[in-house]
């Protein structure tokens, strides 16, 4: 079993693609540290079986968390999950959904917290154009912000530094 497990909810395929590149990143360093999950098909024993997690969400339709995530996170709700380190990252479309932009990474930040888990993986909301996001807190996202639509062109740069971040945050 790997060190860090990654898990993830895709509806369209962009947060699994995000996730897979993700993961091939870390295999560059090691290819034991990463394993990578589907939510929907993931148990809340799977989750906690790690202390280090990596989630990935889309924000859905205006503002809504991503089918799996909806129906994952009542089981994990009440779990323990005091010395967890999580780092969330969130596909969004900034133009288009400028007032809710990357509210799931919000909405799970919220609710991994609530449980006792640390967040880690903050990320500097600079470069991105929106009006309002659950995600952000003063100058930063509660977790590293993609957009596949707007600004695919910055994902790699964007996921090489935040890794690297979350490695050192993790000590890893």
């Amino acid at each position: 079993m790997g060190k860090i497990g990654l898990f993830y909810g895709s509806s369209t395929g962009n947060t699994e693609f995000v996730a897979y590149q993700m993961k091939e990143e870390f295999d560059r360093r090691d290819p034991s540290l990463v394993d990578i999950h589907n939510i929907g098909s993931s148990t809340p024993e799977q989750v906690l079986g790690y202390n280090y997690l990596i989630f990935g969400i889309p924000t859905w339709n205006t503002g809504q968390l991503q089918d799996d995530w909806e129906i994952f996170l009542p089981k994990l709700a009440g779990r323990d999950m005091k010395g967890k380190r999580v780092a969330i990252f969130g596909l969004g479309d900034q133009n288009g959904y400028g007032f809710n932009f990357l509210d799931a990474v919000g909405m799970l930040a919220d609710a991994v917290m609530a449980d006792g888990a640390q967040l880690w993986g903050l990320w500097k909301t600079s470069n991105y154009e929106f009006e309002e996001s659950r995600a952000q807190v003063e100058d930063h996202f509660l977790g590293l912000g993609i957009d596949q639509d707007g600004q695919a062109d910055a994902t790699p740069a964007r996921l090489q530094e935040w890794i690297n971040q979350i490695a050192g945050e993790f000590g890893v």
